[in-house]
């Protein structure tokens, strides 16, 4: 029996230690079995313990235990191997912005012994974000002409200060399902509780990524438009600082949406609005094109960079769902065209949707963009 009760983390262990490749379809699957162990690997690592402890109790040991207490072994051997890989972001992330020490674009005050501190307590009793006391949360706001698609949550401060700036993020879902304050919640609440607003918002959504285009870029640039009109009601100042994060296809919204700021071909009727950015994040993006028809037009990288803001773009090296080659061509691409300062990190070991969960690594790469949008705040 015990055996058997250990296969499944034995198999998310495996997956997340050596994940499928392809075919496509074999990839997807062995992601999903690895996400327990992926993202949660002290917890996974407890339950096995549990296991193990509790049917070696009950009654003398057969050989099926002994198999089962291998089996238990190896898992832990695994997940240590997992939980490793988690604790290095931290220390990939920091070397990443050694480029950047002096120059005014990141946070340099906070020491890296500091930075680098694993808070225990937070990822073994909190590992889903629930959203602090001292935030309010505003939910269903409507920021443009169709009520079901046009939505955001808006997150505050309660004490009720201006705002310092403003971070829109946008959910992936491959441009067709997902929904706001379901990705990035602790990024989106460690913003909130340093005096930020933070906006989960979602757009149009659509049967395929082309079909949808230039709809959802239409989309985000009308919130800002919306925060830049309609914000002060909220208690956002119209010169507010923007900073525009995204999560898989929200994060190629978000390049776009940075790299063609002002462009009236997505502006709508509201042309001479500002669109422009303080900042653009990406979180384990898409940066292709969206379909043959609307290649020259729908590839962030086919838009001229020398107008892009500071970006930031974190990407795990083991993405089976938007692989890591994509981040590194909209890297040469920024470094190539902008002046402005470009961050880039590879998490080792991480997959896609490494933003659910507050594990090690998840809230290493939210102090890393509290360090990166520190210095773009109002």
């Amino acid at each position: 029996m015990l055996p058997l009760l250990l296969v499944p983390p034995a198999l998310s262990t495996a997956f997340a230690l050596a994940p499928v490749r392809r075919p496509f379809a074999a990839a997807a699957a062995g992601w999903v079995v690895s996400l327990p162990a992926l993202e949660l690997p002290v917890h996974t690592g407890i339950g096995v313990a549990a296991v193990t402890a509790g049917a070696l109790a009950v009654g003398p040991v057969t050989t099926a235990d002994r198999v089962g207490t291998g089996l238990a072994a190896l898992t832990c051997g695994g997940l240590a191997v997992v939980l490793a890989r988690h604790r290095a972001a931290a220390r990939v992330l920091d070397r990443a912005f050694e480029g950047f020490a002096g120059s005014g674009a990141v946070d340099t005050t906070t020491r890296t012994t500091a930075r680098n501190r694993t808070p225990w307590p937070t990822v073994l009793l909190r590992p889903w974000p629930v959203r602090p006391r001292s935030i309010r949360a505003r939910r269903g706001l409507v920021y443009g002409p169709d009520p079901r698609a046009n939505r955001l949550d808006l997150y505050t401060p309660r004490d009720g200060g201006r705002p310092r700036g403003v971070l829109i993020h946008i959910h992936g879902g491959h441009f067709r399902a997902g929904g706001p304050s379901r990705e990035s919640r602790a990024m989106l609440f460690d913003h909130a509780l340093r005096g930020w607003a933070s906006v989960s918002t979602t757009y149009h959504l659509s049967p395929t990524p082309e079909a949808g285009f230039p709809q959802h870029l239409v989309d985000i640039k009308r919130l800002i438009y919306w925060i830049r009109t309609e914000g002060p009601r909220h208690g956002i100042g119209a010169d507010a600082p923007i900073v525009v994060a995204g999560s898989s296809a929200g994060a190629h919204i978000a390049m776009m949406t940075a790299l063609t700021a002002g462009d009236p071909r997505f502006q709508p009727g509201f042309e001479e609005a500002d669109t422009s950015l303080a900042g653009a994040i990406g979180l384990y993006g898409y940066y292709g094109r969206l379909g043959a028809e609307t290649k020259d037009i729908s590839d962030p990288v086919r838009h001229p960079a020398d107008g892009a803001p500071p970006v930031a773009v974190i990407h795990g090296t083991d993405d089976m769902y938007t692989p890591v080659k994509g981040s590194r061509r909209l890297e040469r691409h920024l470094r190539a065209g902008s002046s402005n300062p470009v961050f880039y990190a590879e998490l080792p070991g991480a997959q896609h949707g490494f933003d659910a969960v507050q594990s090690p690594r998840y809230l290493a790469v939210v102090a890393a963009i509290a360090r990166f949008t520190e210095p773009l705040a109002g």
